[in-house]
């Protein structure tokens, strides 16, 4: 890789620590990381360094037709592929600069156009690649197969249910005995590789009405496979048909098998990223309210945890480059573009007026915008309080 930026007037606006060493080398990136980190650590409204790690938008385009996805709901949601244009401008601008870059966020990554190109770029350039896949694509006879596993820093395989059943009638268009297959296929493929060059296997697992009961179950499958990690998120309510599947309604339920889950992870020794369970799991009042009490205005139950309890990192280490070039902070729903990187690049955008706001507000009391119901600081319906949990 050049030595030299595809832009040369960049190298004046980078701190000294990254100026003195060799633009686009490791070196250079862990350094760019270390800089990052200490501004989010000071929660510095203004990056001195660029993300470590961004996802592009390759592909809105699925294979399945997921019940709970906005892809399957929205019958004009588009479909998008990243035009070359965007895409050269984001390898020239940031390749140099993140050590990691994921393949669709809002679509199936292995249905991204020119794929082998791709992979090729970030072996030349020194970065590793993030998947979320479906897994139903993941073992198929391909000319990119083995680069794709060595190019591999982690792929996480979002299933959710241990049962044929149950898990197709989530993912409608995959059949659990197929998608089971790819994965341990590739489980074993992965452990002949060598250990300094193993991707990293996560598992991605919605919680709701129809799945929590058979995440006991789940944890033991990841465990057979050697799975590193099981992310646990709630049903995300962005559509009135989704509402009755939600926990939030069956509080008391959603807790015992929460709690069946981590004794299971705990016994196998399998790591969990999981919500908290609901505090509040009884029944609303019977009583009905009396006329003063029904015609007074509703005061807002106030969020009970004041500062959020996990701290937002995507803001100052993450970016979301959309197929047209709009920079998108996280993958949160709702959440708006802070700007074009097709207009001044995207350094311009990534200390703007918009994420200079969001930085300064995002660990206090009041976060700005959609940050005050986001399902990674507030993990559970409850603690989004007043304001709902997720609800466009």
């Amino acid at each position: 890789m050049s030595t030299r930026p595809a832009d040369p007037s960049i190298l004046d606006s980078l701190p000294p620590e990254l100026a003195s060493l060799e633009f686009g080398s490791p070196e250079f990136k862990d350094m760019n990381a270390r800089i990052v980190r200490e501004d989010e650590a000071k929660c510095a409204p203004v990056v001195r360094g660029m993300p470590t790690w961004i996802n592009l938008t390759g592909t809105t385009v699925c294979n399945l037709k997921c019940f709970m996805c906005n892809q399957f709901l929205d019958p004009n949601s588009p479909k998008w592929f990243m035009s070359d244009e965007v895409y050269d401008r984001v390898v020239a601008e940031l390749y140099p600069f993140v050590k990691t870059v994921q393949f669709s966020a809002f679509g199936e990554p292995l249905m991204t156009p020119k794929m082998e190109q791709k992979l090729d770029d970030l072996q030349r350039t020194h970065t590793r690649l993030e998947i979320v896949t479906n897994a139903t694509l993941m073992m198929r006879e391909s000319r990119f197969r083995e680069k794709l596993l060595d190019t591999l820093e982690l792929v996480t395989f979002s299933v959710d249910g241990s049962t044929r059943d149950t898990y197709n009638s989530v993912r409608t268009g995959a059949d659990f005995d197929e998608v089971m297959s790819n994965i341990r296929a590739f489980a074993e493929r992965r452990m002949e590789m060598p250990a300094a060059r193993r991707p990293r296997m996560n598992f991605n697992y919605i919680m709701m009405k129809r799945t929590v009961a058979e995440a006991p179950r789940f944890v033991e499958i990841v465990h057979e496979l050697g799975g590193d990690e099981i992310v646990f998120n709630h049903l995300v309510e962005f559509h009135p048909t989704l509402k009755d599947e939600s926990l939030a309604s069956c509080k008391a339920y959603a807790n015992e098998w929460i709690d069946r889950t981590r004794e299971v992870a705990d016994s196998l020794g399998v790591k969990l990223n999981m919500p908290p369970k609901f505090a509040e799991v009884g029944e609303p009042e019977s009583t009905p309210p009396t006329p003063a009490a029904a015609a007074a205005p509703a005061q807002p139950k106030p969020r009970p945890c004041g500062k959020p309890p996990v701290k937002c990192w995507f803001l100052w280490q993450r970016a979301y480059v959309t197929h047209e070039g709009n920079i998108v902070p996280c993958c949160l729903a709702g959440i708006p573009h802070f700007g074009n990187m097709m207009d001044a690049g995207f350094r311009a955008v990534w200390n703007n007026e918009t994420y200079q706001t969001y930085r300064s507000k995002v660990f206090t009391d009041e976060p700005y915008g959609p940050c005050k119901t986001c399902y990674l600081i507030y993990p559970n319906p409850e603690l989004a309080g007043s304001e709902g949990y997720e609800k466009f």
